[in-house]
């Protein structure tokens, strides 16, 4: 049986402004997207070194408020035409009869668009010879030059190994602690007992890496820790940990177990809570055992936490654990196996005020981070299904 074209007709006819609006929400979105790309690409990265606002930055800064504008005058338009009551009245309806809900986010959407969305502004500086007289704006373009002095600098090729080679054997060594954690503690039948299980992993968390720095130093000194004075009186050899380039890995590693593998417990414990007990009872009537009800019931069940915590995970391999390495490293590790990249950001940075080159080499870093989460979250769909978004 046939539509009605009179109907099919008025069907198009009640959608057409709706459509419109929608359209005027892209083209708005668009005009303000690249206008801001426009205004950082072409007319600063692409050869533009002698900056001219009114030569260069002018039409692109207003296309950029051309399209602020128009999304503006669209959302208005939405609410205020008599012509779009019919779609508008549910959405005003819905925002008047949760506005408490809604006002409860506000100042979170604005604590984020103040200290992650406004800051962003400065990776202008990595295209820029920053000059603090002249300020981000009017410093000089120089294009692609700051990326290109890391590159070549000697230092570069350690710095990018030392960077991927912990964050990948940290991502091994420590990732599965957690889970294990979690299901230890999980098969514990006293409650009280699995409480203060619970509550001594997870407040090594709250202890700072400084202190726990001067908990290493004050154990494993060469000349007054406790540990080595203890060794020594027993006629063995000292322990060099904080300054022996070959066991700054395995403090970290260990170092990281024990700060943060209770506290990483609290996800899985609470996906291990929502698991279906009928599951373990028919599990128990079929005859499985305590380790095959963990293998084919609990493990399953909180994949999808364990795959979400994996992808995370593997798209912060670039981003080091800087207050881990910063607090731990010493004279005679700084240069060599403790220098990532997070540290060299800080030393070119605030050490040496090289902030347009520290600012290149941070945002080398995170567009690596960024590729990494997706075809981590990619790989992971296609093996299991499970992904992140």
């Amino acid at each position: 049986m046939q539509a009605s074209p009179h109907r099919n007709a008025s069907t198009t006819e009640n959608r057409h402004p709706l459509h419109v609006i929608q359209a005027l929400l892209i083209a708005g979105v668009c005009m303000l997207a690249g206008g801001g790309i426009w205004y950082l690409a072409i007319t600063g990265i692409i050869g533009r070194k002698k900056w001219d606002f009114m030569l260069y930055g002018l039409k692109p800064a207003i296309l950029a408020g051309c399209g602020a504008l128009v999304i503006i005058g669209t959302v208005l338009a939405f609410f205020l035409l008599p012509g779009l009551k019919n779609w508008s009245r549910p959405v005003a309806r819905d925002l008047w009869k949760d506005r408490y809900r809604y006002s409860l986010i506000i100042p979170g959407l604005i604590i984020v668009f103040v200290f992650s969305y406004m800051p962003m502004y400065g990776i202008v500086l990595g295209f820029k010879d920053y000059k603090i007289k002249s300020g981000i704006v009017f410093s000089e373009w120089v294009g692609m030059y700051n990326f290109g002095r890391f590159f070549k600098s000697p230092v570069a090729g350690q710095v990018i190994w030392n960077t991927f080679f912990i964050g990948i054997t940290q991502l091994i060594i420590t990732f599965p602690v957690p889970i294990l954690l979690a299901l230890l503690m999980n098969e514990l039948r006293s409650t009280g007992y699995r409480r203060t299980i619970q509550t001594i992993i997870y407040l090594p968390h709250f202890i700072s890496w400084v202190i726990m720095y001067s908990l290493l130093f004050s154990l494993f000194s060469i000349t007054s820790g406790l540990v080595n004075k203890l060794l020594m009186s027993m006629g063995y050899q000292a322990i060099n940990l904080l300054s022996d380039p070959n066991k700054f890995y395995g403090m970290l590693y260990l170092t990281s177990i024990w700060k943060e593998a209770g506290w990483g417990t609290i996800i899985y414990m609470a996906a291990i809570a929502g698991v279906d007990q009928e599951m373990y009872e028919a599990a128990y009537l079929d005859g499985a055992n305590r380790f095959q009800q963990c293998l084919h019931i609990t493990l399953p069940s909180i994949a999808f936490s364990i795959t979400t915590m994996l992808i995370l995970n593997v798209g912060s391999i670039m981003g080091a654990n800087f207050d881990q390495i910063m607090n731990l490293r010493t004279a005679a590790t700084q240069t060599t196996v403790a220098q990532v990249i997070d540290t060299y950001v800080y030393d070119m940075g605030v050490g040496k005020g090289q902030y347009d080159l520290s600012t290149a080499i941070g945002l080398f870093q995170q567009i690596v981070n960024c590729i990494l989460l997706f075809v981590s979250n990619f790989v992971v769909k296609k093996m299991s299904g499970e992904g992140f978004f």
